[in-house]
């Protein structure tokens, strides 16, 4: 990788589900029918459930290919599956044959994500929830966990019903040295860079040595504070699977696939850097924005370029959400009063998102001139 490179780009299948908690990104974009949404592609389950906010187009910008063609598959599966067969496809729910299933979505693929999927028989045949690089990390995470707390006690923090109770649990059985330990041990930036994320995900590293400790710090609100119940990624990260098929995201809920199916022309798939492809667009075309943390895969110059280009392509009183990791990334000094934070949201937003991996969760609207 050559130093003076401004945008780290990514191929392997990093995520097969969004990470990013949909609720943070409801409740600070308020998509209105008839809008325009652009939206980081990451494992796509997000982008699908915009669709049910009647937007009249999302684009789904990735610089990862194998993230656009995540989403061309779920998309494909969509098109072609009854809701039973969906899940059953995804990995939801156990399905005998799945390759099967497969070849009949395969012509709804463009030729290159068909080049791609034709090639990942293996994947295919598990289902493709939990499979990312990032998931298979996760999983493996969990299985530690167990090792460590115990099965009883992974079982019996799922179960909890009540608030005080989950606390109390949390304060007197769960928060154990061996929980500390946990952290250090596979939450630290080089495990994350091996076993989780591409390490050109660290290639901006502000040269923290404090990951462990940070991601212990976030885990708090996810294990104390945040109810167990309705919190699907709790269950993931502790199993490494779904609880059942009602604490799932939207696009695989039966109640909202016909609505989501219905609408996926809506989405328009880019594979290109979120600057470039932003770059192209007219100004003031855009109402809502979901960067995720994309920022961590740029320096602060390529940031600020960004930034500047959603300012000129959103539309007056548009909605972005913006999401850290762990590089430290913000809105340019000079924009602030363009794009200004709405702190009391954004506090809020942190301390409810339900998956506990992001530092900074921040909702902000566009001030433009009238």
């Amino acid at each position: 990788m050559k130093k003076n490179q401004e945008q780290v780009s990514l191929s392997k299948l990093v995520f097969t589900q969004n990470w990013e908690d949909p609720e943070s990104d409801h409740a600070a974009l308020r998509i209105q029918p008839n809008e325009s949404v652009m939206a980081i592609t990451s494992g796509g389950c997000n982008v699908l459930g915009f669709l049910l906010f009647d937007p009249a187009v999302i684009y789904s910008v990735d610089i990862n290919s194998a993230q656009s063609f995540i989403l061309e598959l779920k998309i494909a599966a969509l098109k072609t599956l009854e809701h039973e067969a969906f899940i059953g496809f995804s990995g939801l729910k156990d399905y005998p044959q799945r390759l099967l299933l497969y070849d009949q979505e395969k012509l709804q693929l463009s030729p290159p994500a068909r080049e791609y999927w034709d090639k990942q028989a293996s994947l295919i045949e598990a289902g493709f929830l939990m499979n990312g690089k990032y998931e298979r990390f996760i999983k493996g995470a969990g299985k530690f966990i167990g090792l460590l707390q115990g099965k009883n006690r992974v079982r019996e923090l799922l179960t909890i019903k009540t608030k005080e109770a989950q606390q109390k649990f949390f304060d007197e059985v769960w928060n154990t040295r061996r929980f500390h330990y946990l952290f250090k041990i596979l939450f630290n930036k080089w495990i994350l860079a091996r076993r989780g994320l591409v390490s050109d995900y660290f290639h901006f590293d502000d040269g923290s040595k404090s990951f462990a400790d940070s991601f212990f710090n976030r885990s708090l609100k996810v294990f104390r504070n945040i109810p167990v119940k309705g919190n699907y990624f709790l269950h993931l990260y502790l199993t490494g699977r779904y609880r059942d098929t009602d604490e799932v995201p939207s696009y695989l809920q039966k109640q909202h696939y016909e609505v989501i199916k219905e609408r996926v022309n809506r989405i328009q798939i880019i594979t290109a850097e979120a600057q470039h492809w932003i770059d192209t667009m007219q100004n003031d075309s855009i109402d809502c924005f979901a960067l995720s943390n994309i920022c961590e895969l740029m320096s602060e110059q390529e940031t600020q370029r960004l930034f500047t280009a959603v300012y000129r392509t959103a539309k007056k009183d548009a909605r972005i959400i913006f999401r850290n990791l762990m590089i430290p990334r913000e809105v340019p000094h000079h924009l602030e009063i363009h794009l200004p934070k709405n702190e009391v949201l954004s506090r809020r937003l942190l301390d409810t998102d339900r998956s506990f991996v992001y530092g900074k969760v921040a909702a902000y609207t566009v001030r433009k001139e009238p």
